[in-house]
């Protein structure tokens, strides 16, 4: 399986004129332009501007990364607080019941009568 890479250039002619774009690759057989510019003189501005483009496209996808990757971190870390939080509250619930039930448990067995039954009377 070969190896491309996620951002290139293409330069194209037409006619008289060149066309430069950068673009993405979106699948193994697909790819789409990101950005374009037409209407160079010669093949090496072209060259010069796409690859001048694709650094500095590069540079801010660079960037949106960091971005995501920080806002990615701070909501994990508030879903664990959350998730944390949640458990305790459960824990802290269980642990109030298992009392109520001790203290019913308690109190039923003080109310608790013995009944001497009669053998003969049945």
């Amino acid at each position: 399986m070969t190896q491309q890479k996620k951002f290139d250039y293409k330069i194209k002619q037409d006619a008289n004129t060149w066309s430069a774009e950068i673009t993405r690759r979106v699948s193994a057989r697909r790819s789409s332009v990101s950005k374009q510019q037409d209407g160079f003189a010669t093949e090496a501005l072209a060259i010069e501007w796409a690859t001048a483009e694709l650094a500095g496209f590069l540079e801010k996808q660079k960037q949106a990364n960091a971005r995501k990757s920080e806002r990615r971190t701070v909501r994990n870390e508030a879903a664990a607080k959350a998730q944390a939080e949640k458990e305790a509250s459960h824990a802290a619930f269980l642990a109030k019941r298992e009392e109520s039930r001790a203290l019913a448990l308690e109190a039923s067995e003080d109310d608790d009568y013995e009944y001497d039954y009669d053998e003969d009377e049945d």
